[in-house]
């Protein structure tokens, strides 16, 4: 009787089997591409480095706490003689670079390329973060400290601005100034959170403090501190309290002005963000599901 009910009520039988199939294929689609997201993400932000500390202004998180901005639009910003202090200081840290960036306009000849963004560090900079040179090769300590006018840029900078021209050896503009090019980062791909070279330019920092004040806000001045191997980020995060505490001359009362970030901060948010969204997958294809499953229901029931 039910199979026969099934028979004659073909498009109630069809709508409901399709409820289940919606159901089962949207919990397919979305754990997989919660699953994708989640783990180019999450590759994005180890790319940044599990073992490095960021010092800044500004923390990444308030923790289960306010985030308390008002108190912490107060603090100053990293700056570069402070770098001095931590490489000489911080025997946790392998390495330690200072980091400046911004958006600018940029020329060869008659092209141009506009909101490119400049990265501007110190010479240790290659031995915190990732990346690999294609072709040429990276500052060298006398350019890094002379501050030389030189430049490394990335693959699309590369391929946008100079075209089939090698552009090796050539002098771009930037902030009104020659740089000659030295390296092309090879090229990286697409990254969720935006650290990708492909579109960047890197300069000395030591080249770029002749032409702005880098310690301005706009340039968002960080610290990165590299631990050394065997190192927990919270021996690395305790020595750097300590070091930064006696450089700002912070009494024992007053509270840290400064913010250690680390990428595990992020991970932790977003630990929380894809728990939703897996949760929202299950209730559309649960919904889906017993859509279908009191359409099936209500052909038994009237076939008895």
């Amino acid at each position: 009787m039910a199979m026969n009910s099934m028979v004659v009520n073909k498009m109630r039988t069809l709508l409901s089997l399709l409820g289940i199939t919606i159901g089962i294929f949207a919990i397919i689609s979305v754990f997989t591409a919660v699953d994708s997201l989640e783990n180019n993400v999450r590759e994005s932000i180890a790319s940044l480095g599990d073992d490095v500390i960021f010092i800044q202004k500004w923390p990444w998180g308030g923790g289960e706490s306010e985030y308390k901005w008002w108190e912490f639009v107060k603090r100053p910003h990293p700056e570069l003689p402070e770098l001095a202090i931590v490489q000489k200081k911080c025997k946790s840290a392998l390495a330690a670079a200072f980091m400046v960036s911004g958006s600018k306009t940029i020329k060869y000849k008659n092209n141009s390329l506009e909101n490119v963004k400049i990265v501007s560090t110190s010479h240790d900079y290659d031995k915190i973060v990732g990346f690999e040179i294609e072709k040429g090769r990276y500052f060298s300590g006398a350019e890094s400290l002379s501050g030389r006018n030189v430049a490394i840029i990335g693959a699309l900078v590369s391929q946008n601005l100079f075209g089939n021209i090698n552009p090796m050896g050539k002098y771009l503009k930037v902030i009104g100034r020659n740089f000659k090019v030295i390296g092309v980062f090879k090229k990286e791909g697409e990254s969720i959170v935006g650290d990708s070279h492909d579109a960047q330019i890197l300069l000395p920092v030591n080249s770029i403090r002749k032409l702005l004040d880098i310690h301005k806000r706009h340039l968002n001045p960080i610290i990165m501190v590299k631990a050394k191997e065997g190192i927990s980020n919270a021996e690395l995060k305790d020595e750097l309290t300590g070091v930064l505490r006696a450089a700002r001359k912070l009494k024992p009362t007053a509270e840290n002005n400064f913010a250690l970030n680390e990428t595990s901060i992020i991970s932790s948010s977003l630990d929380s963000i894809f728990d939703v969204i897996g949760l929202a997958g299950w209730l559309i294809g649960g919904f889906s599901i017993l859509v279908g499953g009191f359409g099936i229901a209500n052909i038994m029931f009237v076939s008895v």
